[in-house]
């Protein structure tokens, strides 16, 4: 099958999943939130965050393990990946038997930790216990990720995802159907929704690469240390990312109360999913670069990564876009039981940075594959801990809790909108040795591209006298269609406008040959 074909089914494959969980959550979360209301929903954020504090201390091994092994593969160096993949099993183990123990003392000193309702005490620990549970499953098994990334079979793991999540849904809607409403059926829905995952993983390495075999004789400690002082920038970017977004709503939790908390939850989802759909996308890249890598081939790497860069800025500006305009819509149609207008107003706020970072995500790769990790992190560290500082010295200028929320929300996304402006663009293209001004261009025409599609989106917005659902998609797809259309004649180089309509013509004319 030809790169491009392979390409294009990740792609459609890594969307569809996307979709697939967006769906689910955009029927569930008012579910939830209707079921156990806005202050419960805020532990299941909360209790994620913990598990992210925690596998900070599994980052620095496992991050790095797909790197080093795809590239042993692809080198033909067969021995030495299978020193990679036993020991990060092995390694894996033993860190979560460590972790484990922590985990259990903090789920019975909780109470002192969380401002916590007492009605809903048990509830939230059984929760935080099954999310630990899930944690630690996934940790184990984790080195199996990566068989798919190694083969380039991304719609593999998509289709996994898919189904995982569809097995996550009717879990939990069974339990609510079944049984009294209560918090902890996430966590239980979440833990079987990874065994799956975990089982699929297995069959899939014995399947797509049978050649990575675990074994004692194969742990080997050298092994170990180079894929931890490899992997130790990405922990400790892990750790930056961790507190400039996730610790906003232990913050939120400690300094105003566990309600606001809940409903600066419910605001993270739009920013989250979104910059998660990207992710997703700019992930089948990766498979590609590191074997273009691998293989020393650094002009066509070159060419793909600007490439990709320019992709981004086209499909970047339409969620970003119709958020931006229709986010106010949106919650009174997904959640009118909530304030609509607060909603909207942290959500705008917790999207400041996505119309300068997302045309940027493929330079994330880029300090992966190249192993240059390090710069990104002190970087992003650096303006975590001044933001930080100016949210506690601002919010303790304010009593209104409103603006306090406000200023947790935005604070943490402005600083991340200076980095897209200033450091992604500069050191991306030194770690690619390309001129800084070509990423610096195709930035400014994405964002020309997204302040031209906001205009007509103001427009038709004004032609809407109350929302409903049948005109919040009609102005979805308009935006899509805008969206396209601007970005390809304001992003688009020539050379893509005439790959895009060759590309369109194929499609056409297979279509019409097969009617």
């Amino acid at each position: 099958m030809s790169s491009k074909k392979r390409f294009a089914i990740n792609s459609f494959a890594q969307v569809f999943a996307f979709l697939v969980s967006i769906s689910i959550t955009f029927f569930l979360t008012p579910y939830i939130v209707g079921k156990l209301g806005a202050s419960a929903y805020g532990f299941v954020g909360l209790a994620s965050n913990f598990v992210s504090y925690a596998a900070i201390i599994t980052t620095a091994l496992n991050s790095m393990a797909g790197r080093f092994i795809t590239i042993s593969i692809h080198q033909n160096r067969i021995e030495e990946a299978r020193k990679y993949f036993s020991s990060v099993f092995f390694a894996n183990i033993i860190l979560v038997s460590i972790i484990s123990i922590i985990s259990i003392l903090l789920l019975f000193h909780l109470e002192y930790i969380l401002n916590i309702p007492n009605n809903l005490m048990n509830d939230v620990k059984m929760l935080f216990g099954f999310i630990f549970l899930n944690f630690f499953i996934s940790i184990i098994f984790n080195v199996y990720n990566v068989s798919t990334f190694i083969v380039n079979r991304l719609d593999l793991s998509s289709t996994r995802s898919i189904i995982s999540n569809i097995l996550k849904a009717l879990s939990l809607l069974g339990m609510f159907w079944l049984f009294s409403p209560s918090l902890w059926f996430v966590g239980f829905a979440t833990v079987i929704s990874t065994i799956y995952v975990v089982l699929t993983n297995i069959h899939f390495k014995n399947t797509l690469t049978p050649e990575l075999i675990i074994g004692k004789h194969y742990f080997n400690w050298h092994s170990i240390k180079e894929l931890f002082f490899a992997g130790i920038w990405v922990a400790v970017g892990r750790i930056n990312k961790m507190l400039s977004s996730g610790f906003d709503l232990l913050l939120a939790n400690l300094m105003i109360g566990s309600v606001h908390m809940g409903i600066l939850a419910i605001t993270r989802r739009l920013p989250v999913l979104t910059l998660t759909l990207y992710e997703r996308i700019n992930a089948v890249y990766a498979p590609p670069w590191t074997k273009l890598y691998a293989q020393g081939k650094t002009e066509e790497l070159h060419q793909n990564i600007l490439k990709s860069i320019r992709f981004f800025g086209l499909i970047s500006t339409i969620p970003t876009a119709f958020i931006f305009i229709f986010g106010d819509h949106f919650y009174q149609l997904w959640l009118p039981s909530q304030d609509a207008h607060l909603l909207y107003i942290l959500t705008i706020a917790g999207c400041i940075d996505l119309p300068l970072a997302m045309p940027l995500q493929p330079i994330y790769n880029i300090f992966v594959i190249t192993n240059k990790v390090r710069a990104n992190v002190l970087f992003g560290l650096g303006l975590f801990s001044i933001s930080f500082v100016v949210v506690l010295i601002t919010i303790n200028l304010f009593e209104d809790k409103i603006i306090q929320l406000i200023i947790i929300a935005g604070t943490s996304t402005l600083f991340s909108a200076m980095k897209a402006m200033v450091f992604l663009p500069i050191y991306g293209a030194r770690c690619i040795k390309i001129p800084t001004i070509k990423l610096y261009i195709n930035t400014c025409r994405s964002l020309a591209s997204f302040a031209i599609l906001l205009v007509p989106l103001v427009l038709l917005k004004q032609q809407i006298n109350y929302p409903s659902w049948i005109n919040f998609i009609f102005c979805g797809i308009a935006t899509c269609i805008l969206g396209v259309g601007i970005g390809y004649l304001v992003i688009y180089n020539s050379k893509d406008r005439k790959e895009l309509r060759v590309s369109l013509q194929k499609v056409i004319f297979k279509i019409q040959k097969k009617l």
